[in-house]
């Protein structure tokens, strides 16, 4: 087996665990394949991953929802440990003692459903949606909103600046994807100027921003379903979402983004096929 085969094979055997409830499902990973490597083969798909375990000591604040599945079978001989919280798994890349040497692992984790506890009371939108996709908030880069909204001509809706506080850049379900300021392929300013020059036809009968009650872009998929604001109402946080899941329908819902995303990935009434999962996740944007 070649070096990119071996690296592929990852997800392979990832696929292939069935993990109790109680009893992680561990792999030595393939010979020859570094940490790093690992860790970049699942990056790939599953995203900027949590540093769990590094130099041989392990986070003590780790929770059932924070990564600990991943770290409690190996106690004392756990070197490294990187985890991801993937639909109903947990996953993670490590590195452990033993009498032979150091082995490089991967771990895959029965993940228990982060919002089975229910909301807390008063809870944004935001925060409901941080409990059911069971969401950390990791270290990022601020947005400097006043920029952003000075760059764009408007305010933009509280919810979605919430979101993208408590988020950063990254997607839901891998279904939709945030639109960021400041993040290389995803800057909300840099989409909102493509796509008013790229997206009139597109959009027809609706007109683009900074038209009139132009549609204003705030996430992409990459099912190639548009997700917008209609502009225009005096306030932004009364702006409705719009979806345009194909060049000729749009459909409205009559609210703001918090809580579009998650009826979106909850609600069977809304349609949308994330709603048939019983599991959801965040994927951070890898840098």
């Amino acid at each position: 087996m070649g070096h990119s085969e071996r690296v592929a094979s990852v997800w392979k055997m990832i696929d292939q665990a069935s993990p109790a409830r109680d009893a992680p499902t561990i792999f030595d990973a393939p010979g020859g394949t570094s940490l790093a490597e690992l860790i970049a083969e699942v990056g790939r798909l599953a995203g900027r991953p949590r540093n769990l375990a590094a130099g041989g000591f392990t986070d003590p604040s780790l929770t059932e929802r924070t990564g600990l599945p991943l770290t409690e079978p190996f106690g004392e001989e756990l070197l490294e440990m990187r985890g991801w919280a993937y639909w109903s798994y947990w996953i993670g890349c490590g590195q452990v003692a033993s009498p032979e040497g150091t082995r490089s692992v991967i771990v895959v984790a029965h993940r228990e459903n982060p919002a089975a506890t229910g909301f807390p009371e008063g809870a944004s939108w935001a925060e409901k949606l941080r409990v059911v996709v069971g969401w950390e908030p990791m270290r990022k880069p601020a947005v400097d909103w006043p920029a952003t909204e000075a760059a764009l001509g408007t305010s933009l809706p509280s919810d979605y600046k919430e979101i993208v506080d408590l988020f950063g850049a990254g997607g839901f379900d891998d279904y939709l994807d945030l639109l960021v300021p400041g993040v290389l392929g995803m800057d909300l300013v840099d989409w909102s100027k493509g796509d008013a020059v790229h997206a009139v036809e597109m959009w027809r009968p609706h007109a683009v921003y900074p038209a009139r009650h132009g549609l204003l872009r705030w996430a992409a998929s990459e099912q190639e379903i548009r997700f917008v604001w209609q502009t225009g109402a005096a306030s932004p946080d009364d702006w409705p979402v719009l979806v345009q899941h194909d060049f000729d329908n749009w459909e409205q819902f009559d609210c703001g983004v918090g809580e579009f995303i998650l009826r979106m990935l909850t609600d069977l009434q809304f349609g949308f096929p994330t709603s048939h999962m019983d599991v959801h996740h965040f994927t951070p944007l890898a840098h």
